[in-house]
C-alpha cells in the first residue's frame, strides 16, 4: 500500500475536481453591501441528468445531507441555509424517507457582515459538504469550494438589511401564502398521522384495561359516563397538546432543522428511556396476571371505594380516567413517537410561528388520536344490550392477558438494550413472540384452559375464537419470518407495513459489520486480510462499501447470505473497506479504489490474487443476479493461474 499521506493529499482532489463529478458547486452575490448589513449569498448546485443530491435537513437515518459553510474575514454571524422544497421518496435501499434535489438547485446563505469592515472588496469562501447519488449507485461524500467576492460601499447599513428574518422576503404576499399551506399542511398530516396511529401495536395493550375501568365505572350511578369518557379524552389529547406546546416554545425563533428536530425528540425520549420502559413492562406483567385471574385486584374499583359519600367518588373516577389517559398517551410513544416527531418537526418550522403551529398540529392530532379511544371508553353502555353471558368476556380477558405479556416483553427489552445486559436480544424476543401467539392460538382452539372459561372441545370453536385465531395467524406470519431469516433484513416478500410493525415491537438487528466480523470478515483492515489471504492461499475478496450507500445495504442483506454466495465466501478471505467514513483511511481506501480501477461508486467487488495483488475479477453496483457466478468465475480464475 503506498504512502497515507499522498494518498490523503490526492484523494480531495481527484474528487471533487474529478470530469466526472456529476454536481458542479458555484457561489455568487449580485449586489453591493454595507458594513454591518444581512445579505443572502446564492449557492447553486448544477447537476447532471439522473443525479440529485440530498436535502439539508437529515430526517432519520439515511443518506447524508448536504452541509453550507462559510468563512472569511468579512463574516460575521451566520443564519440557517434555506433551500427550494425538496423531492421525497421512500428509498428501500436505505430503507428510509430520503428528501433530495435534482436538476440546478439554489440554495441561500444568510450572512451578517461585520461592522467594522472599511468600504472595499473582500473573499468569502464557501465550501459545500455533499452526497449525490442516482438510482444505481452513489459517489463517496464530496466537498467543493467556491469562492465569493463580496463588494462593500461607504455608509450606514440600510434599516431593512438589518436583521436576517427581514433579508429577501418581499412584499409578505408569498409568506402569507406560505403561512395558509405550512397550516394546511401540518392539519392534513396531523389528521393522516393519527388515523395511521391507530393501527400501532403498542396501542392494543390498553384496551382491556379501558374496558375493565370503564365498565367499572359504568356500575355507578352517580357517575356520569359521558363526562369520565370526556376527561379520558382530555388525558390523551392534553398529553400530545402539552408537548407540542413546549417544543413550540423551544424552537421559538429557530429555523435551523437539526435544532428543531433535538427539541421535537421529547416522544423519542419517552419511548427510549431504559427506567420508564421497565416500570411499564412490570406494570404489564401485573395486567396480565390480572387478566388470567391470578392477582385478583379491583383496579378501577379502587378510585371509588377509596372516597366517602359525599361524592368524592366521582372526582376520583374523572382523576381517574384523565390519568389514564395520559398513561394511555405515554404508552402510545413506543410505536407513534415517528409519527408524533415528523409532525413536530413540521410544525415548529411552520411559518406561521412555531409556538402556535405546533400548538395546533398536536391539538388535532391528539383530537383525531383520542376519538376511536374516547368512543371505546363509552362501550359498557353498549354492553348492557348484549347478553349477560360471561363466556366471551372471559375469553377476551384471557386473550388480551396474552396481548400484555407480549406488550412486557417489547418494554422489557428496551432497558436491556440499552443496559447491554443480553439478556433479550432480537432472536429471543422474536421466538418470544412466537411461543406466546402459539400458546393463545392453542387457547382459542381450546386445547387447554385458563381462568374460569366454560369447557370448549378441542377444535369446535365459534365464530368468536375462529376470527381470532385468523386474526392471530396474520399477526403471527411477518413475526415467523422474520425469525427464521437472515439477522440483518426480514423476509424478502414482506410488505413495508409488516417490516415496520416487526421494528416497532423487537430490539435493532445487529449491524452488518458487527455480523460480517462475527463470520470473519475483516473490516477495514485490508493488510491483516492481504496477510492471511497469502497464508493460506485463497484469493482475497475487497467490498469496497459505504456507511450511506443503498445498494451495498440491499447486497449485503439480500444477496451475501444466500446459500449459492455463501458456497463461494467460505473458499475466499473477505475484506470490507469504507470510502466514506470521515477519518484518513476511507480516504486512503476511496484512493485505492480509484487508482487501481478507475470507479468512485459503491459497492465495488474486486477479487485479488494476494501473492500479486492483481485483479483477478472485478464488478460494481447492484448485482442480485449473477452475482454467485461472478464469484465462481473469480475462484476459478484464481486457481488456474495458481495450478492449485
Amino acid at each position: 500500500m503506498k504512502n497515507i499521506i499522498t494518498y490523503i493529499i490526492t484523494t480531495a482532489i481527484l474528487f471533487s475536481q474529478s470530469s466526472d463529478n456529476p454536481v458542479k458547486i458555484s457561489a455568487a452575490f449580485d449586489s453591493v453591501a454595507r458594513a454591518g448589513e444581512v445579505i443572502d449569498i446564492k449557492v447553486l448546485a448544477e447537476m447532471d441528468k439522473e443525479w440529485h443530491i440530498y436535502s439539508i435537513y437529515k430526517a432519520s437515518e439515511g443518506p447524508l445531507p448536504t452541509e453550507i459553510s462559510v468563512s472569511g474575514s468579512a463574516v460575521g454571524s451566520v443564519a440557517p441555509v434555506r433551500e427550494p422544497k425538496p423531492l421525497y421518496l421512500f428509498d428501500p435501499g436505505f430503507e428510509t424517507d430520503t428528501y433530495y434535489h435534482e436538476g440546478n438547485t439554489e440554495f441561500t446563505l444568510p450572512i451578517r457582515l461585520k461592522r467594522s469592515l472599511a468600504p472595499g472588496t473582500y473573499d468569502v469562501d464557501v465550501e459545500v459538504f455533499y452526497m449525490v447519488c442516482n438510482e444505481r449507485l452513489c459517489y463517496p461524500p464530496l466537498t467543493q469550494n467556491a469562492k465569493v467576492k463580496i463588494v462593500v460601499e461607504k455608509g450606514e447599513p440600510r434599516s431593512d438589511r438589518l436583521t436576517f428574518n427581514s433579508a429577501g422576503l418581499g412584499d409578505g404576499r408569498e409568506n402569507s401564502d406560505s403561512d395558509k399551506k405550512s397550516i394546511l399542511n401540518i392539519f392534513l398530516l396531523a389528521i393522516g398521522g393519527a388515523i395511521l396511529s391507530w393501527v400501532m401495536p403498542c396501542v392494543y395493550p390498553m384496551i382491556p384495561i379501558i374496558i375493565s375501568f370503564f365498565g367499572k365505572m359504568s356500575e355507578d350511578k352517580n357517575i356520569g359516563r359521558n363526562t369520565i369518557a370526556t376527561f379520558y379524552g382530555l388525558g390523551i389529547a392534553g398529553t400530545f397538546v402539552l408537548i407540542g406546546l413546549i417544543v413550540g416554545f423551544l424552537s421559538w425563533g429557530v429555523n435551523d432543522a437539526a435544532t428543531q428536530s433535538k427539541y421535537a425528540n421529547i416522544g423519542n425520549l419517552i419511548a427510549t428511556d431504559p427506567w420508564i420502559n421497565l416500570g411499564l413492562g412490570i406494570l404489564f406483567i401485573f395486567f396480565a396476571l390480572w387478566m388470567f385471574g391470578i392477582v385478583n385486584i379491583n383496579i378501577a374499583g379502587k378510585l371509588v371505594n377509596t372516597t366517602d359519600k359525599a361524592g368524592q367518588s366521582a372526582n376520583s373516577a374523572y382523576i381517574g380516567s384523565l390519568l389514564l389517559g395520559v398513561a394511555f398517551a405515554i404508552t402510545s410513544f413506543s410505536c407513534t413517537v415517528p409519527v408524533v416527531g415528523t409532525l413536530l418537526v413540521v410544525a415548529a418550522a411552520g411559518t406561521a410561528g412555531s409556538v402556535l403551529t405546533s400548538l395546533y398540529g398536536m391539538t388535532v392530532y391528539g383530537l383525531v388520536f383520542a376519538a376511536p379511544f374516547v368512543a371505546l371508553s363509552l362501550f359498557p353502555k353498549a354492553m348492557e344490550k348484549m347478553p349477560n353471558s360471561g363466556s366471551w368476556m372471559e375469553t377476551l380477558k384471557i386473550a388480551f392477558g396474552f396481548i400484555e405479556i407480549a406488550a412486557a416483553i417489547k418494554f422489557l427489552w428496551v432497558p436491556d438494550f440499552e443496559w447491554n445486559l443480553g439478556l433479550l436480544p432480537r432472536n429471543i424476543v422474536l421466538a418470544l413472540f412466537i411461543f406466546i401467539g402459539f400458546l393463545l392460538m392453542g387457547y382459542l382452539l381450546g386445547l387447554f384452559r385458563v381462568g374460569s372459561a366454560d369447557n370448549i372441545k378441542p377444535f369446535q370453536v365459534g365464530k368468536g375464537r375462529s376470527i381470532a385465531l385468523i386474526f392471530t395467524a396474520i399477526m403471527m406470519y411477518p413475526i415467523v419470518m422474520s425469525f427464521f431469516s437472515a439477522p440483518t433484513y426480514h423476509y424478502e416478500n414482506m410488505p413495508r407495513l409488516a417490516d415496520e410493525f416487526i421494528e416497532a415491537l423487537v430490539p435493532p438487528p445487529p449491524t452488518e459489520d458487527e455480523i460480517a466480523i462475527k463470520e470473519g470478515w475483516f473490516v477495514d483492515e485490508y493488510d491483516e486480510a492481504l496477510e492471511t489471504a497469502k497464508k493460506e492461499g485463497k484469493p482475497l475478496f475487497i467490498d469496497f462499501t459505504g456507511v450511506y450507500c443503498a445498494n451495498c445495504r440491499v447486497m449485503e442483506r439480500r444477496v451475501f447470505p444466500t446459500k449459492p454466495v455463501q458456497q463461494q465466501f467460505d473458499k475466499m478471505i473477505l475484506t470490507r473497506l469504507y470510502v466514506d467514513k470521515k477519518d484518513s483511511m476511507s480516504q486512503v481506501f476511496a484512493q485505492m479504489q480509484f487508482e487501481r480501477y478507475k470507479q468512485a461508486t459503491q459497492p465495488y467487488y474486486v477479487i485479488l490474487d494476494p501473492e500479486t495483488e492483481s485483479t483477478i475479477a472485478d464488478t460494481g453496483g447492484y448485482v442480485p443476479n449473477g452475482f454467485a457466478d461472478f464469484l465462481k468465475k473469480g475462484l476459478s480464475s484464481y486457481y488456474e493461474g495458481t495450478n492449485k
